[in-house]
């Protein structure tokens, strides 16, 4: 591979993964970061600084673009990186979106049109980045942007799906949620996630390119959606932990209820209260009572295709 490559966010769980995909497959990976650009291979790449981007973007033929922070900045550090790719010349773009865009819709959902029902404030910025990458790449009839929207990301750093969830299970703080435990957990691995983006990268710095659709999004999940009581069982056992006990939903809310004073008794230094502490958020359940089917037949189309199972997936974890 000859094509050289601009990671942001690269410091990141996502972007780490990706950095060490793309140099595996032979690129040349310019690893983007706010902090540590001294490290071999890095960068410096702030997207609240845009002004300072030239030398990141300099040779670029491709972006990843998989920075994130601030929910309210994401479009805003957005529309500044296309504005100072365009005036480097980069012109192919992957740009990590979610499946967050399809809100709280429920089903077999629709691939090509997400519904704009009711979304929090993550999904809502990941349409409008996604709006804007879509405006970018039709402004000029030689830029292709891929907008990829992964699912449940887990794997060795994940601090919340992995990390966090193992500390409650740890602590006897987790259960099995009974009824609002059984939505589809849509993972995919970080591991697959990352191989998917040196796929894209090798069509996109090819003449395969020329192919592909100015801008085409495309769903990322793994080859298993299991219920979340499944995962949270599976994670469990992985971990050495016992058994999670069936909560009912009256224990459900009784802890919900005493989440929010234990909390605080934590925070004043207390002893004590900590599996109340960790208790499932109003948002948490949400997502774990979900069905929802997320269609991949477009990433499919192109070749993409996951392959690493919950059981894979939580062996290249290493817990115990």
């Amino acid at each position: 591979m000859s094509a050289n490559v601009l990671v942001t966010g690269a410091g990141g769980f996502i972007g780490g993964a990706t950095v060490a995909a793309l140099r595996a497959a032979g690129y040349r990976v310019k690893a983007g970061v706010r902090r540590g650009a001294d490290r071999p291979g890095a960068v410096w790449c702030d997207l609240d600084r845009p002004e300072g981007l030239g030398p990141a973007l300099e040779d670029v033929d491709l972006v990843v673009h998989a920075a994130y922070g601030d929910v309210a900045a994401m479009p805003r550090q957005a529309e500044a990186l296309l504005a100072a790719m365009a005036r480097a010349g980069a012109r192919n773009l992957i740009a990590l979106s979610s499946i967050a865009v399809y809100g709280e819709a429920e089903g077999d959902l629709v691939e090509t049109a997400p519904p704009r029902g009711r979304m929090d404030p993550y999904g809502a910025a990941k349409i409008a980045c996604e709006a804007i990458v879509r405006g970018w790449a039709e402004r000029s009839p030689d830029r292709r942007a891929v907008p990829l929207r992964p699912g449940i990301v887990y794997g060795a750093g994940s601090r919340f799906w992995v990390d966090k969830l193992a500390e409650r299970i740890r602590a006897r703080a987790w259960g099995d949620m009974g009824e609002r435990g059984e939505g589809f957990a849509a993972l995919i691995h970080v591991d697959d996630l990352a191989a998917m983006i040196a796929d894209i990268t090798e069509r996109l710095t090819s003449a395969a390119r020329e192919e592909m659709a100015s801008s085409v999004a495309l769903n990322a999940v793994g080859p298993e959606t299991p219920s979340w009581n499944a995962y949270f069982a599976a994670l469990a056992a992985r971990l050495g932990a016992p058994a999670l006990p069936r909560w009912s939903a009256r224990e459900i809310s009784r802890r919900r209820a005493l989440a929010v004073p234990a909390k605080v008794w934590r925070r004043l230094g207390l002893p004590g209260a900590r599996a109340l502490a960790l208790a499932p958020t109003r948002g948490e359940l949400a997502l774990f009572a979900r069905r929802a089917g997320y269609p991949t037949e477009a990433a499919r189309g192109l070749g993409l295709e996951p392959r690493i199972g919950l059981d894979e997936g939580l062996r290249r974890i290493g817990l115990g």
